[in-house]
């Protein structure tokens, strides 16, 4: 089984919104979009009591709930053994769910199956209200039969859903805030879970040890250095009572459960000394408990139980290769998982139609996956190196407020190697009004394929802005964008008959004779600026990055090329915004047009 669609309303930060999911997503978005607040909506409806934490009035949307206000969440269960109800009885019966048919290309619930590509499907629902009175979140799970607004707190309440089908879809959830160190004990519900499940309870060795606990072979009350106390306090206690007892000193209570609460994890290197969990490291303490969860989906995978798998962020605390080996073995030994990361590069690990850009206007809403379909071998080399070879690139500017598309990838290269050796300027911008790096994602822009790349990313994101040249060429881009249904959010351009590279000899024209010596590093010959420009602008120097990085150094370091850099900078982030400054200034069509 798997949850095809979840539907969400009133639910934190979430107004409405309606997701598709495949086999294994990954969510990806800025910060405040609704990928916690997913994960949580999949927990309140799928997780076990320990899992949920308990509601409050900040839990709905608007934080201010009415009596009549409810979190209303509805999960579309798929993927049943051979799309018979008779099949799964424990689902499809008097009471329980009402067999519905999914057309899993629109996401659509049918009551009725009058085509064979649709597959058999559930619905379970969960609502939530706040009473004023008790000043408490009531919260009821139920199977989510009706096309009409539904009152589960009503006298005709639909039917609601046994525990043991909760348990059979296998939710498990590991969050962002991971502090496992003692996971590997009986205090951990997840340890005897899957002792339970994948293993055995340890009862002869536990016996043993509790044995040897009873009688040890250096007992601490015959120390000599505290055997005298204990010995004059048995001798006062005996002649208060008879037959007293003496008085021993004992590791733990020496009963069983005693000696299973006090087991510890340790780690030892190389026959080193053992040293506990809580003195390792984050990535190790995270990475044992995550391997734990792991063998209790090889077990319940082995039995043809099923497991779902939410994992906030699998990039805290590990190295990136350990990250990839960490997500292949998850998605390995789970029926679905639901992914949440900030990196992009995890995402762009996974298939690239798996990947969801979650975007959130107004509360509502709404993702979108990365790639509508799998390339096919006729797919234009723009569109392969967009989602293959510069996946990491264009996923890492998505998570960005802006997206910003440059004329062609020298451009962005351009443009990358400048902003990085501002940032590595001390106090470069402390006191800037807008913050390009911070604000805006620069998307490698193959083939000069502005106008498709555009076309493809205003799907997913809803400030994409484009920079062109103010050539020919640019300026043929910019009539074709200027008649888009969907309009960049801001459209950007050098002067007249300027490209990115006249833009940096303006940069560095700022102390010409001071930059002059350092260009023999890019190339020998260059004995102006003019020189260097017209060197940039030749076709064999296109997208050179090593003299990119060098000239950017040249600018970085002296003060004034870096003030005309910071000032196109600032002024490029600030009219992505739209909002105007002294480079940047709107013409008649409504075009930025940098200004000397």
């Amino acid at each position: 089984m798997k949850i095809s669609n979840l539907k969400i309303k009133n639910f934190r930060g979430i107004r409405e919104g309606n997701v598709q999911f495949k086999k294994h997503p990954v969510l990806i978005g800025g910060n405040n979009t609704g990928k916690t607040t997913l994960i949580e909506a999949l927990t309140l409806l799928l997780g076990r009591d320990r899992l949920i934490r308990e509601l409050t009035e900040h839990d709905f949307y608007g934080s201010n709930p009415q009596p009549a206000d409810r979190i209303k969440i509805v999960a579309t269960i798929s993927d049943f053994p051979g799309d018979d109800p008779d099949a799964s009885s424990d689902w499809f019966r008097e009471g329980r769910a009402v067999p519905k048919w999914l057309d899993e290309s629109t996401g659509a619930v049918h009551p009725l199956r009058s085509n064979l590509k649709w597959s058999l499907c559930c619905q379970i629902g969960v609502q939530a209200r706040f009473d004023q009175d008790s000043l408490s979140v009531e919260v009821v799970r139920y199977f989510h039969d009706h096309d009409n607004p539904i009152d589960p707190f009503s006298d005709d309440a639909p039917v609601g859903i046994p525990i043991r089908l909760i348990q059979q879809l296998g939710f498990f959830l590991v969050r962002a805030s991971r502090t496992w160190d003692k996971i590997f004990s009986w205090g951990s519900e997840l340890f005897r879970r899957t002792v339970s499940t994948a293993a055995a309870q340890p009862s002869t060795a536990i016996l043993a040890e509790r044995d040897r606990l009873r009688s040890p072979e250096q007992p601490i009350e015959q120390d000599h250095r505290i055997q005298p106390l204990i010995n004059s306090v048995n001798l006062e206690i005996g002649r208060c009572i008879p037959n007293a007892p003496s008085i021993q000193l004992r590791v733990t209570a020496t009963d069983s459960r005693s000696v299973m609460e006090a087991v510890s994890a340790h780690f030892s290197v190389e026959q080193g000394v053992s040293i506990p969990a809580a003195r390792q490291g984050s990535g190790l303490i995270s990475l044992q408990g995550l391997m734990l969860l792991l063998e209790l989906g090889r077990a319940r995978a082995a039995d043809g139980e099923e497991f779902i798998l939410a994992l906030e962020e699998p990039e805290l605390h590990l190295p990136p290769a350990t990250q990839k080996q960490l997500v292949q073995r998850v998605q390995a030994l789970s029926t679905q998982t639901f992914i949440t990361t900030h990196s992009p590069t995890i995402a762009a690990m996974a298939d690239p139609t798996s990947v969801m850009v979650l975007r959130n206007t107004e509360g509502k809403l709404t993702a979108e996956p990365f790639l509508d379909c799998a390339l096919t071998s006729e797919a234009p080399n723009w569109k392969r190196k967009t989602f293959q070879q510069n996946r990491v690139d264009v996923l890492s500017a998505l998570l960005h407020t802006t997206v910003l598309i440059p004329e062609g990838k020298s451009e962005f290269y351009l443009l990358r190697s400048i902003l990085r050796s501002l940032m590595l300027v001390e106090g470069w911008n402390s006191n800037l009004d807008r913050d390009l790096s911070l604000e805006v994602g620069l998307i490698p822009t193959e083939d000069s394929s502005v106008i498709e790349t555009h076309r493809m990313l205003t799907k997913i994101h809803d400030r994409v802005c484009c920079v062109l040249d103010g050539d020919a060429d640019g300026l043929r881009y910019i009539n074709i964008l200027l008649t888009e249904q969907n309009r960049p959010y801001a459209i950007i351009r050098w002067q007249d008959n300027a490209t990115i590279e006249n833009v940096v000899g303006w940069m560095l024209l700022a102390d010409e004779e001071a930059v002059i010596p350092a260009f023999n590093e890019i190339a020998e010959a260059l004995t102006s600026v003019s020189d260097l420009i017209n060197w940039l602008k030749l076709k064999s120097n296109k997208a050179n990055i090593l003299a990119y990085e060098v000239l950017a150094e040249i600018i970085a370091n002296n003060i004034k090329t870096r003030s005309r850099a910071t000032e196109m900078c600032v002024g490029l982030a600030s009219a992505c915004a739209g909002i105007e400054t002294q480079r940047f200034q709107r013409d008649l069509s409504g075009v930025w047009v940098f200004q000397l």
